[in-house]
């Protein structure tokens, strides 16, 4: 899987964090503007662990964020957000997507850490020192390097 970035809006809406469900949602600011970015095949997601990256199957762009997440708080660091423009993220693939049937992305060392004091949570392959940072959604930064999704940042409302 490779993933490209390409000027656009990103979805507007809510990323939350259920404590007692251990899960990220995402809330779309309105229906109307998810239906926009869906496509007439269907989603499907991508995966980092149980972290999902929802994606429309015909054009092939991630959408948001979702899932459960069990580990969120697992590792307290001070972050720094990375600089970021607004765009979208596409991913391209030998692979056929299909609804419902998840792809894991490539990677078996994801570190997850989360900042308190700015709420911000940082699942990163490597430091990603030369990658290009997106937000696609509220709450939803993607760091790419060279065609590789090396990161995802999270900023979402705790609720309890």
């Amino acid at each position: 899987m490779k993933f490209s970035i390409q000027d656009g809006s990103p979805l507007e809406g809510v990323l939350t964090y259920d404590e007692s469900e251990y899960g990220f949602s995402f809330s779309a600011q309105s229906g109307e503007s998810l239906s926009e970015r869906l496509g007439s095949e269907g989603v499907t997601s991508v995966l980092i662990g149980t972290l999902q990256l929802e994606v429309d199957i015909e054009s092939r762009e991630i959408l948001f964020a979702w899932g459960y997440f069990p580990n969120v708080r697992g590792v307290v660091a001070e972050l720094t957000a990375p600089r970021f423009n607004t765009g979208r993220v596409f991913i391209s693939s030998d692979r056929s997507f299909e609804p419902g049937v998840s792809i894991e992305v490539s990677g078996d060392r994801w570190r997850v850490s989360y900042d308190p004091s700015s709420g911000w949570v940082a699942i990163c392959l490597n430091d990603a020192a030369d990658a290009k940072f997106v937000q696609i959604a509220g709450g939803t930064v993607l760091g790419v390097d060279n065609g590789d999704l090396v990161s995802v940042w999270l900023n979402p409302v705790f609720a309890e």
